[in-house]
C-alpha cells in the first residue's frame, strides 16, 4: 500500500503543476488516536490475558486505519474480537498482529473506518506461557489514521508492559539425539583408517551435547585400535578384546562429529566396526536425570583392507577408478603416461627386489601377496624415423617433389629433441598443407618474410606409430581462400586508399598508414572472429604484425577468415579541424557559447591490455565528456564540451577558444566525474549510480528558467546542469528541450 501512496502522490503533483490547483493537508493531533488497556494487571503464568484496543478520538476525514501489535515469545496469540466495526486482522509472524482497513472513498471498508466510535474497538486474547512466572510481558502498539490520499491524520507508537506472577516452573529440555557411523572405507594394509561418529538432534534448541557413553565392536585380528584415553579431553577408552566403551564429559561440544575412531589395518581383509549402544545428554539434565539412549541410524562401518602398490611419478593403475589397491592373490596392471621411453623397473615385494624391462605401455604384477613398491631404475628415449610424402593437387603438369616443397637436414630424431624442417613458399595463389601422423605430435611454425614456413615438431610430444615412425604429408593446392579487410576505429581515416582490401589466407599482407603525427598518437590492433565449435558464439583472435618503420605494416600468415584492422587515435595536441565554437543560449544580459573538441579519450595500446588516456581542458579546467556531440559515432570517437558565458554583445571566436584549450594525458582512467550521463535528470537529484534517471516536472521547469535567462551564472546553476538541459541533443538550449522532456513525462 505504500507503493500506492507514492504513485498517488506523484499523480497529484502532476495535476498540481498542470492545473495550478491546491490540495488540503491534514496534520496529526497532539494525542494518540489509539491505546491499549489490560484486563488484568497482575496475571499469573498459564493464564489468559485480554488486551483492549481503545480509540481515543475519531477524525471526520479518516478513511484508512492501519495498526500493528508486537509481542514477545512468552505469550501465544489466541484470537481477535471486533466490538463494533469489523475490519481486517492477520498475523504477520508469530510475534506481530496486523489490524487494518483501507479502500477508495466509496468502498465499504472506507465507510467502516469513518464510522468507528471512540472507546473500546477490539479485544485481543493471548495465552501466557506456564514458564513465564517472574517475567515482564512487553507489547508495542503503533499505527495511524489516514485520509483517502494516505495523508496522516494521527499516528501512535507506544510501549506497554505487565508483570507475570505465580510459581516458577522448570522447563524440561528434550534432546532427541541420533547417532550414525561413518561411510564404508577402503584402505591399504598397514595404513590408518579414521571412522567418524556423528550426532544430530531433532530438537531445534539443542545445538550440542556435554556427555556421551558409546560402545563399539571390531575384529582385533584385522584392525588395531589407536584411539586412547585422553584425560585432557575428559575422554576414557576401554578396549576389551574387540569391545570398546568410550565415555566423555565436560564443556559443551557442537553437534556433528562427536568422536573419530582411529584404527590401523593389519592385513588385507574385510571387517566391520559396529556401534552397539549410545547415550547422549546436555549438562542441564544432569541435575535430575540419567543420560537417555540415543537413536542409532547407521550402526556399521565396513573396512576393506587391500594390498597397496606404490607407483613412481608418471605411472598409473589401469583400474577404472585408478586405484592402486589389490586383493590378496590378485593381479595388478599399471601403465606409463609417457610412452617416449623404454623403462627398466625395480619391483620390491615380500622382502625381495627384481629388475624388469617394460617393453610395452603396460606391465602386470602377478599374484600379489604383500605390499609392492615400484621404482624406475633407468629409462632411454626412443628414436623416431621421419618419412615425407608429397601430394600435388594443382592443375600443373609438373608435379611438386619433396625437394620442391621442403628443406630438411635429418630423417631421424630422438626424444625429447625438437625436429625442424622448412616448407618452401609455393608461390602466390598456392598453399601447402602439412599433416603429421601420429597426430599426437604437437607442432609450431613461424612464417618467414619470404613466405616460407619453419615448422618445429616439439620434442616434448614426439610420438611414433607401432614402428616408431613419424609421417609428414605435404599437400600442394590452389589457394581458393580469399577474405576481406575491414578498417574501423577513430583513426581509420589514416588507412591509405591504395591498400588492398582482400587477401589470400596463409600469405603475408602489407598496408600503409598516412598518419597525422602532429596532432595524434595512433594504435593499431589486428584481429579476426573465431566461431566456437557448434556455432554457439565465438571470440576475437588478435594477430601480431610488424611495424616496418616507414608507415607500412606487415601481418604474417593471414588467417582463414575476414580480418579487422582497428586504428585508434588520441589527441596529443589541439587539432584546429577538431574544434567547433557555437552559440548555446542567449540570456538577457549574457551569451553562452559552446566549445566542442572532437577526439577519443583513450587509446588501447598494442599489448591489448594497457591504455593511454587524454582529457581536454579549457582555461585549465577539465572539459566535460559528452558522447551526444560526437560526430563520428561507432568508430571510437568521442567529444569534449565546455560552456563560456560572456556579456551581451561580446563574442567568442574559434581563435579565442584555441588559445585556452589544453590537453592532459595519463596512464590511468581519470575524470569520470566529468562524464555527462545520457538522460533527462537535469537538476541531477538522482546522481548516485549508473542508470539513475529521476526526472520530473522540476527538470522541465529548470530548462524553462535557463533559456528564459533566470540564471546567468554558473555559480548559481552549474555548467553541468546547463549542458544536461540540452535534452534533444541539438547543440542549443531552447524551448524545444522543455517541450521534449514534458512530452517524455506524459509518456512515463
Amino acid at each position: 500500500m505504500r507503493a500506492v501512496k507514492k504513485i498517488t502522490a506523484f499523480l497529484l503533483a502532476m495535476v498540481m503543476v498542470l492545473s495550478l490547483a491546491t490540495t488540503a493537508v491534514y496534520a496529526a493531533g497532539d494525542d494518540a488516536g489509539m491505546n491499549i488497556i489490560f484486563d488484568n494487571n497482575a496475571p499469573q503464568a498459564g493464564d489468559t490475558i485480554t488486551i483492549t484496543l481503545n480509540v481515543n478520538r475519531i477524525f471526520s476525514d479518516a478513511a484508512i486505519l492501519e495498526t500493528y501489535l508486537d509481542f514477545g515469545e512468552d505469550v501465544t496469540y489466541v484470537k481477535t474480537e471486533f466490538l463494533n466495526v469489523e475490519l481486517n486482522s492477520r498475523m504477520i509472524d508469530s510475534s506481530r498482529l496486523h489490524i487494518y482497513g483501507w479502500g477508495d472513498e466509496d468502498e465499504e471498508i472506507a465507510q467502516k473506518v469513518k464510522s468507528i466510535p471512540t472507546g473500546a474497538f477490539a479485544r485481543i486474547t493471548f495465552k501466557i506461557s506456564e514458564y513465564a512466572a517472574g517475567k515482564t510481558l512487553n507489547f508495542r502498539l503503533r499505527g495511524e489514521f489516514d485520509d483517502i490520499d494516505w495523508d496522516t491524520l494521527n499516528d501512535w507508537d507506544d510501549n506497554y508492559s505487565v508483570e507475570v506472577t505465580g510459581s516458577t516452573v522448570e522447563k524440561p529440555t528434550a534432546t532427541g539425539y541420533t547417532v550414525s557411523m561413518g561411510a564404508d572405507q577402503q584402505v591399504a594394509a598397514g595404513q590408518k583408517v579414521r571412522i567418524p561418529v556423528t550426532v544430530a538432534s531433532s530438537e531445534k534448541k539443542i545445538t550440542g551435547f556435554n556427555a556421551y557413553d558409546m560402545t563399539f565392536t571390531y575384529d582385533p585380528a584385522a584392525l588395531t585400535l589407536n584411539t586412547k584415553t585422553d584425560d585432557a579431553a575428559n575422554l576414557t577408552v576401554k578396549d576389551d578384546n574387540g569391545t570398546v566403551r568410550v565415555r566423555r564429559y565436560g564443556a559443551t561440544q557442537a553437534l556433528g562429529e562427536a568422536l573419530a575412531l582411529d584404527f590401523t589395518a593389519k592385513k588385507a581383509a574385510t571387517s566391520t566396526v559396529t556401534l552397539t549402544a549410545a547415550k547422549f545428554d546436555i549438562d542441564a539434565n544432569s541435575i535430575n536425570f540419567d543420560a537417555p539412549d540415543a537413536a542409532i541410524s547407521d550402526a556399521d562401518t565396513t573396512v576393506k583392507a587391500l594390498w597397496n602398490v606404490s607407483l613412481p611419478d608418471g605411472f598409473l593403475s589401469t583400474a577404472a577408478n585408478g586405484s592402486t589397491l589389490v586383493e590378496n592373490g590378485g593381479d595388478f596392471t599399471f601403465k606409463t603416461t609417457d610412452t617416449h621411453y623404454e623403462y627398466y623397473l625395480n619391483i620390491t615385494t615380500n622382502g625381495a627386489t627384481n629388475i624388469v624391462k617394460m617393453d610395452n605401455a603396460t606391465y602386470t604384477i602377478k599374484n600379489v601377496t604383500d605390499n609392492v613398491t615400484v621404482t624406475v631404475d633407468n629409462k632411454i628415449g626412443k628414436t623416431y624415423t621421419i618419412n615425407y610424402v608429397v601430394v600435388d593437387n594443382t592443375t600443373t603438369e609438373n608435379k611438386a617433389t619433396v625437394a620442391d616443397l621442403v628443406a630438411y637436414t635429418a630423417t631421424t630424431v630422438q626424444y625429447p629433441n625438437d625436429y625442424k624442417f622448412t616448407v618452401k613458399f609455393p608461390g602466390t595463389g598456392y598453399v601447402v598443407g602439412v599433416g603429421i601422423e601420429p597426430d599426437k605430435n604437437k607442432r609450431d611454425y613461424v612464417r618467414q618474410e619470404n613466405g616460407d614456413y619453419v615448422y618445429t615438431l616439439l620434442g616434448s610430444s614426439l610420438t611414433g606409430d607401432e614402428n616408431n615412425e613419424i609421417t609428414i604429408t605435404l599437400t600442394k593446392r590452389e589457394n581458393t581462400s580469399q577474405h576481406k579487410i575491414e578498417v574501423v576505429g577513430s583513426g581509420s581515416d589514416a588507412f591509405s586508399e591504395n591498400n588492398a582490401l582482400t587477401f589470400y589466407s596463409g600469405e603475408n599482407y602489407t598496408f600503409t598508414l598516412n598518419k597525422n603525427d602532429t596532432y595524434y598518437d595512433y594504435s593499431v590492433l589486428v584481429y579476426y572472429w573465431q566461431q566456437n565449435i557448434g556455432g554457439n558464439g565465438g571470440k576475437n583472435i588478435h594477430m601480431e604484425y610488424k611495424d616496418n618503420g616507414d608507415g607500412t605494416y606487415t601481418i604474417i600468415d593471414m588467417p582463414y577468415a575476414d580480418v579487422t584492422i582497428s586504428i585508434s587515435k588520441m589527441a596529443k595536441a589541439i587539432d584546429p579541424d577538431a574544434v567547433e565554437v557555437s552559440t548555446y543560449v542567449e540570456l538577457d544580459n549574457k551569451t553562452v557559447f559552446k566549445v566542442v573538441v572532437q577526439g577519443s579519450h583513450e587509446l588501447l595500446n598494442r599489448d591489448q591490455t594497457t591504455y593511454s588516456y587524454t582529457w581536454f581542458t579549457y582555461d585549465g579546467q577539465k572539459m566535460y565528456c559528452n558522447p551526444r556531440y560526437t560526430k563520428f559515432a561507432g568508430n571510437g570517437s568521442s567529444s569534449s564540451v565546455y560552456l563560456v558565458m560572456v556579456d551581451k554583445g561580446e563574442t567568442l571566436t574559434k581563435e579565442d577558444a584555441m588559445a585556452k584549450l589544453g590537453i592532459v594525458t595519463s596512464t590511468k582512467q581519470e575524470n569520470l566525474d566529468q562524464l555527462l550521463e545520457v538522460g533527462s535528470d537535469v537538476n541531477e537529484d538522482g546522481i548516485g549510480g549508473v542508470g539513475i534517471n529521476r526526472r520530473d516536472v522540476n527538470d522541465v521547469q529548470l530548462i524553462y528558467d535557463l533559456y528564459n535567462g533566470l540564471y546567468d551564472s554558473f555559480e548559481t546553476v552549474s555548467m553541468r546542469k546547463f549542458l544536461k538541459a540540452d535534452v534533444n541533443y541539438d547543440g542549443v538550449l531552447d524551448s524545444q528541450d522543455a517541450v521534449k522532456l514534458a512530452g517524455e513525462l506524459l509518456a512515463d
